[in-house]
């Protein structure tokens, strides 16, 4: 029954049903939390960007936009391969952090296409993050069949 419940809601949570822990619970619907946090704040500050408005001087957009995905690439790499345990807490604040450099990029996107501040990190960062997610399923597969998880 939670597994079709789970599957029932996918449209708001694309978390599998022993991931549950990182929704948040709507009027009885799982929602990603990072999602949650993500896409409202990044979508407030595209608008900004787009109304003419900057979270700070734009000077320093290729600076800050990059440098703002680097604690969500530390909290999902290191979350992914084990080295720390997941939690909430941390998720929303990193995810709020990276929110603002995704929505300032989107904003610039939207502005004026291909610019590389917006797929510059959404490329590297992307990949990264890709990656550790396989890389940490692989290791927790090695795991539950009995290896470490960490040799091949």
């Amino acid at each position: 029954m939670a597994v079709r419940r789970a599957a029932e809601g996918l449209w708001l949570s694309h978390h599998r049903p022993e991931d549950l822990e990182r929704c948040l619970v709507v009027r009885g619907r799982h929602v990603c939390r990072r999602c949650f946090v993500l896409y409202p704040l990044g979508f407030s500050i595209a608008l900004l960007t787009l109304a003419g408005g900057s979270p700070w001087p734009p000077a320093l957009d290729p600076v800050l936009i990059w440098a703002l995905c680097l604690p969500a690439t530390v909290d999902i790499v290191g979350e992914q391969l084990g080295w720390f345990r997941y939690s909430a807490r941390r998720q929303v604040i990193v995810t709020a952090i990276v929110a603002v450099a995704y929505g300032r990029g989107l904003g610039l996107e939207l502005e004026d296409r291909w610019t590389w501040l917006f797929w510059g990190p959404v490329l590297v960062f992307g990949t990264i993050w890709f990656a550790a997610v396989v890389a940490g399923r692989i290791r927790r597969q090695r795991a539950a069949r009995g290896g470490d998880g960490l040799s091949p």
